[in-house]
């Protein structure tokens, strides 16, 4: 006899996936020269601030620290990736910085907003400085909010898919984007993130920044799908994904999960109301990768895919 599952039951995933392997697009040391743009061979990012006011695009470390009002210690860094020769169509992208632990103490502006910020112009890692700096967009398209000086971040993902996407496709110009903070205080031995850059050569340069490209479409894939308003959210997701979609009676549906070998990982039945339903899909038990899913009705199958980050 099968089990039919009410729209409250929580599915619960607890078998080994195979991972999907992401693109790893990580520039490595230029000419510096001022030709540099972010490309394969070409790294792009500088740090620059108000206490020397010239450029460090040939040092293999950044800084970024809040906006000092009691002494010449801000700084910024830039960042740009060539991604022209990047897929167009991806379905999520993670920016990959390898953050150096934090100093051992802090007496003030311990705690900062720090985000990222489109460029809306050209600059040059051999001649940008402080004061001729190229202007950003007033709002960041990703914030890391209230950092605090001893967190440790690691190999910490910044998500920037929807920005990446709109360079890859030509929506807006690739300039690259700041990276800054808000926060305004007196920097005494202050929170500061840095890292490697794309100069750094340790390691045979494994630390250096880097973008994380996960390609295979996470799109809704089958018309019926449309039809019946079929929406997996948030994906790529962490620890749970929705999937919510709409049916004109009340019936039983079938969701099955699959992973890239085709391997089945779930097969659920489901009660189903007319109207608007939900299924809630823990994911926190699984391996980072590609999962391929189904949703079975009395009219049709949709199909999607969902990405566990």
């Amino acid at each position: 006899m099968k089990r039919i599952y009410t729209l409250a039951c929580v599915l619960f995933l607890a078998l080994p996936m195979i991972a999907q392997t992401p693109i790893i697009f990580r520039p490595g040391p230029g000419l510096n020269d001022g030709t540099d743009e972010g490309g394969v061979n070409g790294g792009k990012d500088v740090f620059i601030g108000d206490a020397d006011n010239i450029t460090h695009g040939t040092e293999s470390v950044f800084y970024i620290t809040p906006i000092s009002n009691c002494n010449n210690t801000t700084w910024i860094t830039l960042f740009k990736f060539d991604v022209s020769t990047l897929p167009a169509e991806v379905d999520s992208v993670m920016f990959v910085i390898n953050h150096t632990d934090p100093g051992t103490y802090c007496y003030s502006n311990c705690v900062a907003d720090f985000h990222l910020a489109l460029v809306t112009e050209p600059w040059s890692e051999t001649t940008v400085i402080f004061a001729n700096r190229p202007s950003k967009v007033s709002t960041p398209f990703y914030s890391l909010l209230n950092h605090n000086w001893n967190d440790s971040l690691h190999a910490k993902e910044y998500d920037i898919t929807q920005t990446y996407r709109n360079w890859a496709n030509a929506t807006v110009p690739n300039h690259g984007f700041e990276f800054y903070s808000s926060t305004v205080g007196c920097n005494n031995a202050a929170v500061v993130l840095y890292g490697p850059t794309s100069d750094d050569t340790t390691n045979a340069g494994a630390n250096r920044p880097y973008l994380k490209i996960y390609r295979t479409s996470t799109g809704i894939q089958s018309p019926f799908a449309t039809q019946i308003g079929l929406q997996c959210y948030p994906n790529p997701a962490s620890n749970q994904a929705t999937l919510e979609f709409t049916l004109d009676a009340m019936q039983s549906i079938v969701f099955e999960m699959t992973d890239v070998t085709g391997r089945l990982i779930i097969n659920r039945e489901y009660l189903m109301v007319a109207g608007l339903n939900k299924i809630t899909i823990p994911l926190s038990e699984l391996n980072a990768g590609l999962y391929h899913y189904s949703l079975k009705t009395s009219a049709g199958k949709a199909l999607g895919k969902l990405i566990k980050k």
